[in-house]
């Protein structure tokens, strides 16, 4: 790729190969355009995105920062290499991790699974880059969790993770975190289909557009929104707001270019076509099965309830790694 470097990000910071590097983080935009943004600015203040946690890595010697989704109370969805760090397709045979939510602490990892055609990372390609990671313990009671859905060339992603942060004009300045929550936006502008010919999206990539292009065709969404990933943002999300709340549409993976600066591309792994080893490896219901199973319990509840006494009438409220050397994966 010539000058661009190929780089993953995820949840340690890694000694990357030759011509992979692994990256991930959410970047400000440039340090003084308007409107005014720094990477302080990021922080998920609100708690808004309280299902997408920080992972502390331990495989062969190393400690790594990178990203996790929460799918269920307990089961994460992650980048496959943040589990395989000597890129082989496989979980490393001595590894561990701890997931940490902010405001509620850390929970241990006890297994991990790579997707059956992962290969590692960029060995040879970005594809099927995904892991299933199983808690020791669930999670709080009270949680949400996004559902699982597509996404479409042009629709606008928010990208969300613990990675470094800086500004699109030079690029990092902080380092990952196991606290500090960040978000952005963008916009999806190319699918890459099934390296395994089955014609089906896989690999979704955006570019980081600089501020004095906000207001062109395919420019930013603005200096306070346009972001790409960092170091230690691998394994993150990618959401999109629908009416019926965040939707999970993809897992951050990889940047390619020169280091969270304007010009370059990130991009990751799309959900929808591995519905089905997620759900079957997971046991989550469909989110069809679970409506189906609510309203039946629901039915048995007023049926006895009924036989007691008259309801009232009222509403049914029916939600990179990164390495020692700071590079991402």
């Amino acid at each position: 790729m010539s000058a661009w470097q190929l780089c993953l990000f995820g949840i340690l910071f890694l000694t990357c190969k030759a011509g992979a590097a692994a990256l991930a983080a959410i970047l400000a935009g440039g340090e003084f355009d308007l409107p005014a943004d720094t990477p302080s600015g990021r922080l998920d203040t609100a708690g808004e995105f309280g299902f997408v946690g920080a992972l502390a890595i331990s495989s062969g010697g190393g400690n790594y920062r990178g990203s996790a989704v929460a799918l269920s109370s307990e089961w994460l969805l992650t980048a496959g290499h943040n589990a395989d760090l000597n890129d082989d397709g496989l979980p490393d045979a001595v590894w561990s991790a701890s997931f940490y939510l902010p405001g509620y602490g850390s929970f241990a990892v006890s297994r991990a699974y790579t997707h059956p055609g992962f290969t590692g990372f960029a060995n040879p390609s970005v594809h099927d880059d995904l892991a299933l990671l199983h808690l020791s313990a669930p999670l709080p009671v009270g949680m949400s969790f996004p559902t699982l859905a597509g996404t479409g060339i042009g629709d606008e992603i928010t990208l969300v993770g613990f990675g470094r942060s800086g500004y699109g004009d030079y690029g990092y300045t902080t380092s990952a975190s196991l606290t500090d929550r960040r978000f952005g936006s963008n916009v999806i502008d190319s699918f890459q289909l099934d390296d395994e010919g089955s014609g089906r999206a896989e690999v979704f990539r955006y570019d980081f557009d600089a501020p004095d292009t906000t207001g062109l065709t395919g420019g930013s969404l603005g200096n306070d929104v346009e972001t790409i990933i960092g170091p230690g943002d691998s394994g993150g999300a990618a959401l999109k707001l629908t009416v019926n709340g965040w939707e999970l549409v993809g897992i951050n993976t990889f940047t390619e270019g020169y280091g969270g600066r304007f010009g370059d591309t990130g991009g990751g792994v799309l959900v929808d076509p591995y519905q089905d080893w997620i759900l079957q490896t997971t046991g989550i219901p469909e989110p069809g099965c679970a409506v189906l199973l609510m309203l039946s319990l629901l039915g048995s509840l007023l049926r006895r309830s009924r036989s007691a006494a008259i309801l009232p009438k009222g509403r049914l409220l029916l939600d990179s790694r990164i390495f020692s050397s700071y590079t991402l994966r």
